[in-house]
């Protein structure tokens, strides 16, 4: 659920801070004023794309937050993520700023917008005011009947067993259609491990050529380096560990006649335990050291060979043994792709298995169109179409990633008709209201904790509009919904009421929300009702519709 929403300087809003409950919240206003602008703020925290026209004017930055509370699914995103969520609340935060670029956190972690846009998922449905303009779209009509049906694991198993069958076509044609060139690639690939076969390169060992050169190149200096140190430390005449054994003998005598010198006798004698050590490490190097001239050579002609091949392939030294492996693993799949007779095999069982999802997918669809064309003509009765059918058709189609199934929605506005394409029959505002009766039976089956509805009333009004807010109200049973709106009787049927005004001062915008107590809401309902001018009828009248939405 949507706890609270912070905006700051964003478009025409400097500083807002909303909280929300749980049940039907509806925000309302005169036209112009940003009651969209709350909306957009919410996309922005949910992953939507930013823009630097969003900052507000004179403002270096726009900063927007969204409390949600936890729930289990978005709480396993946090998880994978590795976001603290102890505290049951996720807050999700966007900055943009006046170059357009923006930053995204959850919990004040940084995240990348695509997690916002992940989690959106599964906290917020959002129901545009143009929705209905879609509901003639066929990929829109598919994708409202697996949601109703709750078909996304059958659809995802679907889209894998199609990638399959497609890939294993296209292999199939390649093979059929490209042997000799690809006879000619195999020629060119064997002329490649050949000349890398010479060479046997191992993964790492460029490294340690490389490192081993440098290191045996440098051999005499390094021996004369050692030698000299080793020298100064402990062969020489006045060396530094006898010196050093001379000024602990002098203070151990010292320190008898005053003791507080005996922390200076312990330091040098750990000094010159430490400088023994390092003297010996020297010692050893100096025996075992592999400085040899001979290794040298061995080394600068295996160099060699990777140079020459190197320059040979067009490619650089350090690359080989990944070279050598690509080579390998293309000859192998070019040598296997010769074999036409297995690839028509591997791809008959690649449509036999999808034939056998789409099928399975099919059969849900059936059902769940059946069991959709019910619940939408039942709401089509109380929305002033009397004897209007809805019908979901589900026709064989052509074999895609969202299976093998044409769907069409029709319906018949009046009793005793054939029911027909539903962008072919029904007016803008049958389809507003066909496509609130598809919402209102789809989103029930969604796991989002909050529904918003961005003027999805539009183009209807009087009893209609009271019937589609005892839906929205109906819907609140069980979600929180939010509700953009311009008409009263849904207005009335909220349990929350906000109001978005328009302040113009001093040459500056400013849009602004507060939620309304019952008086300052009965007067908003009122203006919503009979324009600016209120008059104590339509108090009267706002007044009567609240009641009627609490019976």
């Amino acid at each position: 659920m949507l706890s609270s929403l912070t905006i700051q300087d964003f478009v025409i809003v400097d500083k807002l801070d909303l909280h929300f409950a749980p049940g039907m919240s509806v925000l309302s206003g005169e036209t112009g004023a940003g009651k969209s602008i709350l909306i957009d703020a919410l996309s922005l925290c949910l992953g939507a794309r930013a823009d630097a026209s969003q900052v507000r004017e004179g403002c270096e930055r726009a900063n927007i937050t969204a409390v949600f509370e936890i729930n289990p699914a978005a709480k396993a995103i946090l998880d994978e993520q590795s976001i603290d969520c102890s505290e049951g609340e996720m807050h999700l935060r966007r900055a943009i700023e006046l170059n357009g670029r923006s930053k995204a956190y959850i919990n004040g972690t940084p995240v990348p917008a695509s997690t916002l846009k992940e989690l959106s998922e599964t906290l917020i449905d959002i129901h545009g005011q143009h929705a209905f303009q879609t509901l003639a779209k066929p990929g829109e009509q598919l994708r409202l009947l697996d949601d109703f049906g709750q078909h996304s694991a059958l659809v995802q198993i679907t889209e894998q067993t199609f990638s399959v069958m497609k890939n294993a076509e296209k292999t199939l044609k390649q093979a059929q259609s490209s042997q000799e060139d690809r006879a000619a690639r195999l020629e060119n690939l064997q002329w490649k491990l050949d000349s890398l076969n010479k060479v046997s390169p191992k993964a790492g060992e460029w490294e340690t050529l490389s490192s081993d050169f440098d290191r045996l190149s440098h051999g005499a200096e390094l021996i004369e380096g050692t030698q000299h140190a080793s020298d100064v430390l402990s062969q020489s005449e006045n060396a530094i560990l006898d010196q050093l054994a001379q000024v602990i003998d002098k203070l151990s005598h010292l320190s008898s006649r005053d003791p507080s010198l005996e922390g200076v006798i312990k330091t040098l004698s750990e000094g010159e335990i430490l400088i023994r050590e390092a003297s010996y490490d020297l010692g050893h190097y100096l025996k075992h050291s592999d400085l040899d001239p001979n290794t040298l050579a061995d080394v600068e002609a295996r160099m060699s060979l990777w140079h020459e091949t190197a320059r040979k392939l067009r490619i650089q030294p350090e690359t080989l043994h990944a070279e050598l492996e690509t080579v390998k693993a293309e000859i192998k799949g070019l040598e296997e792709g010769f074999d036409v007779e297995k690839l028509q095999k591997e791809l008959t069982a690649a449509r036999q298995a999808y034939d056998a999802q789409a099928n399975l997918l099919t059969e849900a669809r059936l059902r769940a169109a059946q069991a959709l064309s019910i619940s939408v003509t039942e709401s089509m009765q109380t929305l002033s179409m009397q004897g209007g059918v809805f019908k979901v058709d589900v026709a064989k189609g052509e074999p895609s990633a969202k299976g093998s199934d044409s769907i069409e929605f029709r319906v018949a506005g009046h009793p005793g008709v054939t029911p027909q394409a539903i962008q072919k029959v029904a007016s803008g505002g049958e389809l507003a209201r066909i496509s609130l009766a598809i919402t209102v039976n789809t989103v029930e089956s969604t796991p989002v904790p909050t529904l918003i509805f961005d003027e999805v009333d539009s183009g209807i009004g009087g009893a209609v509009a009271e019937t589609v807010g005892k839906y929205l109200r109906l819907l609140a049973k069980n979600k929180q919904v939010l509700c953009v709106t311009h008409l009263p009787q849904v207005a009335a049927q909220g349990h929350h009421h906000f109001q978005v005004s328009k302040d113009i001062s001093a040459q500056t915008t400013r849009s602004k929300i507060v939620q309304l107590e019952a008086k300052d809401r009965v007067e908003e309902i009122a203006r919503m009702l009979g324009g600016q001018v209120i008059t104590e009828a339509t108090r009267t009248a706002a007044n009567e519709m609240i009641a009627s939405a609490k019976a």
